[in-house]
């Protein structure tokens, strides 16, 4: 389906190179036998207060700055070190001698936050490192947000088990999500992109709420998601972790490093998961988790060069697939009865690449990254199947000039190719019910301009206009962020523009099939772009109280809609009428504490509110399934033994559920569902030689919704519907597993 135009783009901008705007790399010290990590150590440029501190993992990102060429970077117990970043490109890592004649055993002990805000920055962005994601080590990035306050993730309906994020009171779809700058979980792979990000593979999040930055494109509305996996530079020569539950899920994820020769480095990143076991708990003989597998592979080459400039190209596989529906149709015993069933498929490939180029004087940048990804993917719900195949292509140039230390401005162009075609065929009609195939050129180019006129002001205003192919017009995106310290301790900021998406209509809608709903496409239309603005404000205060600090941070955003696709489950319980619906709207407010109660023991408080609507067929109502209150509390306790305790409490109050005043009495539905609460808990226990051991249980309280689906003893009946699932249906879920990671040796 591949195009000709696609392909003959694919092969022009095949390898191109990536801006780096910041230096990466790593902090470790020799401890008498092999050389570990140092976390929090100090890097800094020498004679200017421009400075970070390394991760858990001794890893660092620190951006650069025209007034020092000179990177220092010291730890208490160690010699400092320095090095000039024009011998080394972009990377540099730090191998940190204990101080002293003789080489003896050191304790390395250092702690830093796990998730803090960026005060740098002009927008509000949260940066997430693995230790955080390992508070709730099970499995992708989908459900990897259990200890953070921001996203929301929750079941789609009752059948597939798929989790989609929630940002702001709006789906995932609405927020930018990449891997390392590149967009990753948009078109085809929307639904189900974040379950192909394992969690083991992410060395950090950056995590920003409200429009990024217009370099990143125009498609973010609600937020940005970037994830950074363990490249050849960050990541150990060898690290492995497996995970098992009760329920019968079982996961493996393998990583490893390695350098060839001077100039390259090699990464492997592989993992493999099985849900083998039927598990029905409530007995509605429908299975409450899918049975099914995936496969994930990347491997990338990293160039170091030796002339100002560095790239890497990899590639990456991915394959899935899932069985549910009822228990008869899933374990196969029984295909005489014609049970209800739903069997999907997913295949993607993907070739990537990056790489920057330092001009002499330091203070100007050039760089491209490009990416070329295949997908498929098929779906059986019932008696209708769902298929979809796309490419893409996409490439973006950025240069970046530092004009002077208040000033500096980045200019680029960019073009997103997708070529889509999906279909939903009826095997009891033996024709398609939907079928579309568009191709969508998206070239456009960008400004950004970042403005310091004072060390307590900082002001990025961006603008891009992109031409769109399938709708024949130029639309511009502006955006701006303003970041004010108030006082030493206070910073505000201030954030507004504007984003714009296309739907893929059945694909973003595939939730509708897990039920006898028809689609009704009578209202909708011709296919219209998602357009929306988005505007906030957040404040940051420290609060010193002796020698601790009190993290207060307050957020609200407000997003309203030009144009938004939706499927209205209100006008007619058998039906989803689909709108291209105007005055659709959300509003956000979130308060957020963290304090060290005792020496490693820290709090995260939380509450958020809620307040989204959609303009229906019948007029304005609350978004379907979503708490307009919930609150959330984290404790997180580390002993110097190494043992590590993590315990969350959530509570989601009570959520609006489609209206079923026209269905029969038996299968009328309440207006709102029970609020609840969740009780999570993990411990992890390191030992000598990079093990780690972790066990846990989710929802220690076994809360469970008794009959998420809605006439599930009569699945080909008009009113079968499993799209009122608003709480967990497995119930207490008892897991464990190891990490184990292979130091890196000293360097001869």
């Amino acid at each position: 389906m591949m195009t000709a135009r696609l392909k003959l783009a694919a092969a022009i901008l095949l390898f191109p190179y990536l801006a780096i705007s910041q230096i990466s790399g790593t902090v470790t010290g020799w401890d008498g036998q092999n050389e570990v990590p140092l976390p929090g150590a100090n890097i800094y440029w020498q004679g200017t207060e421009v400075g970070t501190t390394s991760n858990s993992d001794g890893a660092f990102e620190i951006p650069i700055t025209d007034k020092s060429s000179v990177l220092v970077a010291s730890f208490i117990g160690y010699q400092s070190e320095q090095k000039n970043v024009i011998s080394r490109k972009g990377v540099i890592n730090f191998s940190l001698k204990p101080t002293g004649d003789e080489l003896g055993t050191v304790e390395v002990i250092g702690r830093v936050d796990a998730t803090i805000v960026d005060l740098k920055r002009a927008d509000l962005t949260y940066k997430i490192d693995d230790q955080e994601l390992r508070k709730a080590p099970c499995c992708n990035l989908s459900e990897s947000f259990e200890t953070n306050a921001t996203v929301d993730a929750t079941f789609t309906d009752a059948v597939t088990g798929q989790k989609q994020i929630e940002m702001l009171g709006l789906s995932g779809k609405y927020a930018l999500i990449q891997r390392e700058n590149i967009p990753f979980a948009r078109g085809l792979n929307a639904p189900v992109g974040l379950s192909y990000m394992p969690g083991p593979f992410v060395s950090g999040i950056q995590l920003t709420k409200g429009l990024s930055s217009v370099v990143n494109g125009f498609e973010s509305i609600t937020g940005q998601i970037n994830a950074d996996y363990f490249n050849p530079e960050s990541s150990p020569p060898f690290y492995v972790n497996a995970y098992a539950n009760q329920g019968g899920r079982m996961e493996l994820n393998v990583l490893s490093a390695t350098d060839v020769g001077n100039k390259w480095a090699t990464g492997v990143l592989a993992h493999a998961s099985q849900t083998s076991r039927i598990n029905d708990v409530n007995s509605d003989g429908f299975v409450d988790i899918p049975t099914g597998n995936q496969l994930n592979f990347m491997n990338r080459w990293q160039y170091r060069g030796t002339k100002n400039w560095e790239s890497q190209i990899g590639v990456a596989l991915i394959s899935s697939e899932k069985k549910g529906g009822q228990t008869d149709f899933v374990d196969g015993e029984n295909p005489n009865t014609n049970p209800w069933g739903y069997h999907s498929k997913g295949h993607r490939m993907e070739l990537f690449g990056k790489a920057g180029y330092f001009f002499k004087n330091k203070k100007r940048s050039l760089g491209q990254v490009y990416n070329y990804s295949y997908q498929t993917h098929t779906a059986t719900y019932g008696q209708r199947v769902h298929q979809g195949e796309q490419n893409s292509f996409y490439y973006n140039a950025i240069f970046q000039e530092d004009i002077n230390t208040k000033n500096a401005l980045k200019l680029g162009a960019s073009i997103q190719v997708d070529d889509f075609e999906e279909s939903l065929f009826s095997n009891t009609l033996q024709f398609d019910l939907y079928a579309r195939h568009t191709q969508e050129w998206i070239p456009g180019v960008f400004a950004e301009y970042v403005l310091d006129p004072s060390e307590k002001m900082t002001i990025v205003a961006g603008i891009r206009a992109d031409y769109n192919s399938l709708f024949e017009n130029v639309f511009i995106t502006p955006r701006l962020n303003l970041k004010y310290d108030v006082a030493k301790n206070t910073t505000l900021r201030l954030a507004g523009g504007r984003g714009q998406r296309t739907p893929i209509v059945i694909n973003e809608t595939q939730s509708v099939l897990t039920s006898s709903r028809v689609y009704n496409f009578n209202y909708y239309g011709e296919l219209q772009p998602e357009v929306a603005w988005n505007m906030g404000a957040s404040v940051s205060q420290n609060v010193i109280l002796g020698e601790k600090v009190l993290k207060l941070n307050a957020d609200a955003f407000y997003t309203w809609f030009e144009s938004k696709l939706i499927a209205d489950l209100d006008a007619d319980p058998t039906q989803a009428v689909l709108l291209n619906a105007h005055g659709s709207s959300s509003f956000s407010f979130l308060a957020q504490a963290d304090y060290p109660i005792i020496k490693n023991l820290d709090l995260r408080l939380a509450y958020k509110y809620l307040d989204a609507k959609e303009n229906y067929l019948n007029g304005i109502e609350k978004t379907y399934l979503l708490p307009t209150h919930r609150a959330f509390l984290n404790l997180a306790y580390a002993t110097v033994s190494d043992w590590k305790f993590d315990a969350t409490l959530n509570w989601f109050g009570e959520k609006r559920l489609p209206k079923t005043t026209s269905s029969p009495i038996e299968f009328q539905q309440p207006e709102y569902s029970d609020s609840f609460f969740t009780l999570n808990f993990q411990v992890n226990k390191s030992f000598k030689k990079g093990l780690e051991v972790f066990a846990g249980v989710d929802n220690i309280l076994d809360y469970r919704q008794e009959n998420p689906i809605v006439n599930a003893e009569n699945p080909n009946d008009l009113y079968f519907d499993s799209q009122f699932t608003w709480a967990p249906i497995f119930g207490r879920t008892i897991y464990a597993g190891l990490h184990y990671t292979l130091p890196k040796k000293a360097k001869k």
